[in-house]
């Protein structure tokens, strides 16, 4: 089984997330089955500033979803607010299957290219 911290996962993560908030100003919308909630956290001081994006994904409805997971995008500024100094993006699967995520996305990598602009069966929200 591929790790979900794989390159080619956080890839194909990333790549459903701009499809499926284009303008990136949802903060809850959902995915063919899947609640995908953002939320935003910036710390900004005259040496450093860091702004960490949370992403909760969740499969199924209820108590007891399928499964559910925590996508972390980090990213650092020095003093120089121009110019990044680290960006980072790792995830943590918290509860379910690693297998039931990666099925999940293979249904996503199926449904082709699609026009600019187009969202498939998206619900977003802004809060």
């Amino acid at each position: 089984m591929r790790s979900l911290n794989s390159r080619s996962f956080l890839w194909q993560w990333r790549s459903i997330y701009a499809s499926s908030n284009p303008s990136q100003v949802g903060d809850r919308w959902e995915v063919d089955g899947v609640s995908w909630t953002r939320e935003r956290h910036n710390y900004w001081s005259g040496r450093y500033s860091v702004q960490l994006e949370i992403h909760w994904l969740e499969h199924g409805q209820g108590d007891r979803p399928d499964w559910k997971l925590m996508v972390v995008t980090e990213r650092w500024w020095g003093p120089a607010r121009d110019t990044c100094i680290r960006d980072t993006t790792w995830c943590k699967l918290v509860n379910g299957r690693a297998d039931r995520v990666w099925d999940w996305l293979r249904t996503q990598e199926g449904r082709g290219p699609r026009p600019a602009g187009a969202r498939r069966d998206v619900v977003a929200q802004r809060q």
